[in-house]
């Protein structure tokens, strides 16, 4: 029987609900097209096809358009900027490695698999995807090997030990992470793992001078342009994904050059690797409202658009509310004075006058904690607390800025206390209580490691207003398995032919970040493996 115009089946009802879904999912969240309805396949003018297209050429994308164009597919990137790179490429240089790789045996350290898991699932906190974890921790040695014999990266040798130990800038291995604490000494052996590399040259925004990502991003670019069967689109801005819910799958991508649209085809799967969304204060204010008054960390592509596009078409997240910060002071005295530098031997309390964490902690923990807990701005203060003996032991590069961070400066705790405004004799019995197990080498309240654990007792004493403040970057994205295939909020099953890594998604990183250099690591591993996993697909054409 004919249908009348005005007539509509069950099955067409549910077809175009799906598809006008699917269309205001990607007007909210995307917003980049007048029309984002899921078209079929065959009403599409493509302007280019490929195997596998990747949207966003940083760390993660670049890693998987090695590995794809290594399997022989063919891949176009699509890259915002005029360059690649993206934050990896002006990060401080530091790449976390660990697993017992060639590093870190050269310089005596011997670590395996299970200990540096072990030592992850603690550090990241609540919110830790163990089977995420488990890969990222089996494939660290062999990301070493990858990045020295196939890509070209260069570690020196040597090891550059944590603060009060002379600081080797030379050494191509540190501990910038918080494998030291004795927080985790009941289920890993305390061992470095923060490969540390030379930049070439000094990127626009890089964090570091000398040191910074350009050391192993460039040569991955270097690598991946030499493939003939990798294309690069530079200044296109992946916008939308195109879904086809008869296929129930992606088939590719609508993109922006300049101001012209165009649409490529996919023949086998899409890859995001956008980003995450610092820079997005919308989505920052909505997801991160305790860090979105922090300065982003990153680059402009780092505004979210690669998250909105899974989820537009039906993506899961995870962790949207992780974010790494640092605290002003930490983060400038690391650079100077090492990790765990001066500062771990002060004491860190809040407006309350009483302590809140061990000051050894990685530089991210505790402005985490003070965003999470207790800090708001001017109205709820942090201090670092020093004496006159703590602040001798600074270097003479940085003291002039070490000192303007000093708020208050007294002969006496009680005078201090009361320039502070702490509650009557709370500061006073904080320091009298830490004091007396410092006399004994022992932090009975936080288990601060024994070497930090001076005696605070030599007048002048010093308060330093401590905030976070220097740079935040978003941890959470899209939620993936460990395939990296992009899971359905709807089903929990894969959304055919899209996977993602990177900060565009969610893998590693959970309540807190474990150790400088972790996001890039995690960038090469899960963007090899989306790599390798989409090359493997059978094209749908």
């Amino acid at each position: 029987m004919t249908k009348k115009p005005t007539e509509m089946t069950r099955k067409d009802f549910l077809k175009g609900a799906a598809i006008s879904l699917a269309g205001v999912a990607a007007v909210g969240l995307v917003g980049c097209s007048k029309s984002t309805a899921a078209p079929v396949e065959e009403g599409i003018s493509w302007d280019h096809e490929t195997d596998i297209i990747i949207v966003g050429l940083g760390g993660a994308g670049a890693a998987a358009a090695y590995e794809a164009g290594a399997a022989g597919a063919d891949v176009i990137a699509l890259e915002l900027a005029a360059e690649p790179g993206g934050s990896t490429n002006i990060c401080g240089g530091l790449v976390n490695i660990g697993g017992g790789n060639a590093l870190q045996k050269a310089a005596g350290f011997e670590d395996s698999v299970d200990n540096y898991y072990n030592f992850l699932v603690k550090a990241v906190g609540l919110g830790a995807d163990e089977e995420q974890i488990r890969v990222f921790a089996e494939k660290s040695p062999e990301l070493y090997t990858w990045l020295t014999e196939t890509i070209g990266v260069k570690f020196k040798p040597g090891y550059s030990p944590k603060w009060p130990d002379p600081v080797n800038m030379e050494a191509g291995l540190t501990c910038t992470g918080d494998e030291f604490s004795n927080d985790y000494a009941d289920v890993s052996i305390a061992i470095p793992r923060t490969g540390w590399v030379e930049g070439e040259g000094i990127p626009q925004g890089a964090l570091t001078g000398q040191k910074n990502g350009s050391g192993f991003f460039q040569p991955l670019l270097r690598a991946v342009k030499a493939m003939s069967n990798i294309h690069i689109m530079a200044e296109t801005a992946g916008e939308e994904l195109i879904y086809d819910q008869d296929k129930q799958r992606v088939l590719g991508v609508k993109a922006k050059q300049g101001e012209k649209a165009i649409t490529v085809k996919a023949r086998k799967a899409v890859i995001l690797t956008a980003g995450g969304f610092a820079i997005n204060k919308d989505m920052m204010k909505n997801y991160c409202p305790a860090y979105s008054g922090t300065p982003a960390l990153g680059t402009r592509g780092d505004n979210g658009v690669g998250i909105k596009m899974g989820q537009a078409v039906g993506a899961d997240t995870r962790n949207m509310h992780s974010a790494y910060t640092t605290l002003s002071v930490s983060s400038y005295l690391s650079q100077a004075s090492g990790a765990g530098g001066p500062l771990s031997q002060g004491i860190l309390v809040s407006q309350f006058g009483t302590r809140f964490i061990a000051e050894d902690h990685y530089y991210s923990y505790t402005p985490d904690y003070m965003l999470q807990n207790h800090y708001r701005a001017k109205y709820n203060p942090s201090y670092a607390i020093i004496d006159s003996q703590i602040l001798a032991d600074i270097p003479e590069a940085s003291l002039e800025k070490f000192k303007s961070f000093i708020s208050a400066e007294a002969n006496s705790i009680e005078e201090l206390a009361k320039k502070l405004g702490t509650p009557e004799g709370a500061l006073e019995n904080t320091l009298n209580f830490y004091n007396a197990g410092a006399a004994k080498g022992k932090d009975v309240v936080f288990n601060k490691q024994t070497k930090y654990m001076t005696p605070i007792t030599k007048a002048p004493f010093y308060a330093l207003t401590v905030k976070p403040s220097t740079s935040t970057f978003t941890t959470g994205g899209l939620r993936i398995n460990t395939d990296c295939q992009v899971i359905s909020s709807i089903s929990g099953q894969p959304i055919a032919g899209l996977y993602s890594a990177g900060r565009n998604a969610s893998n590693v990183m959970a309540q807190q970040y474990g150790g400088s250099g972790i996001s890039v690591a995690t960038c090469f591993v899960f963007g090899r493996i989306a790599g390798q996993k989409a090359a493997a697909e059978t094209s749908w054409v």
